[in-house]
């Protein structure tokens, strides 16, 4: 079984490449979530009547997953909640435990989700935030990568106002001299996991792909 620490290495050498939404959703099942056994990986939009759309699969329903799938993720949420509830990027499950959701988010409103069939009953708090990690890069990554979400989404309006905390920032400012995680580490007194899990984070914030284009977009935004 890989280590957490060892998935985010593994996740972030593969954003460094670049990889297209087939090879991060094949990705998904085959390295960064295979400890959880996920049968299927699946990239839904959604407009602005909240109707959910596939537009991306690696088996399309090969497991029979159904459109109710995600009505039954809604049932899951507390009540009183809505669509707008996902758009913190905090991911949700099925009320079978058998999928979790991964919302794709521009900050504002809920441009669609990711879907994965894999047992939620077997994970634990730990296993539940790291894919929680994993699902907000992804989506942030899919929404560039994907002309049906890519249309609704700028750049620029998720990094006008994101405020970076100092550590992040001292973080970036690492990436601008080229240092590695275990250099920030000593540099800053953290650990090199709080480095990865940082780097991850600015990722998110940030729609960056990777450390470049991460420093890149806090020089050009003055964050």
């Amino acid at each position: 079984m890989n280590s957490h620490d060892e998935v985010l290495t593994n996740f972030l050498d593969l954003l460094i490449q670049r990889p297209n939404a087939n090879e991060l959703l094949k990705a998904l099942e085959t390295d960064l979530l295979s400890d959880f056994k996920p049968s299927n990986a699946i990239v839904y939009s959604l407009d602005s009547h909240n109707t959910s759309k596939e537009i991306y699969s690696n088996n399309s329903l090969a497991n029979g997953i159904t459109s109710e799938v995600f009505d039954s993720v809604l049932k899951s949420l507390p009540e009183g909640s809505n669509l707008d509830s996902l758009t913190d990027s905090k991911i949700g499950k099925s009320t079978n435990n058998d999928f979790i959701i991964m919302p794709i988010s521009n900050g504002k409103s809920l441009k669609g989700f990711i879907l994965v069939n894999l047992d939620c009953a077997q994970l634990t708090p730990d296993d539940l935030s790291l894919i929680e990690i994993i699902g907000k890069v992804c989506a942030f990554y899919l929404m560039n990568e994907l002309p049906e979400l890519k249309h609704s989404y700028k750049i620029e309006d998720l990094t006008a106002k994101v405020q970076l905390s100092a550590r992040q920032l001292q973080i970036i400012h690492g990436f601008v001299e080229g240092k590695t995680n275990h250099e920030l580490a000593t540099d800053l007194g953290f650990s090199v996991s709080t480095v990865r899990h940082e780097t991850m984070e600015i990722f998110r914030l940030l729609g960056a792909s990777d450390r470049k284009e991460a420093a890149k977009i806090a020089q050009e935004r003055n964050l």
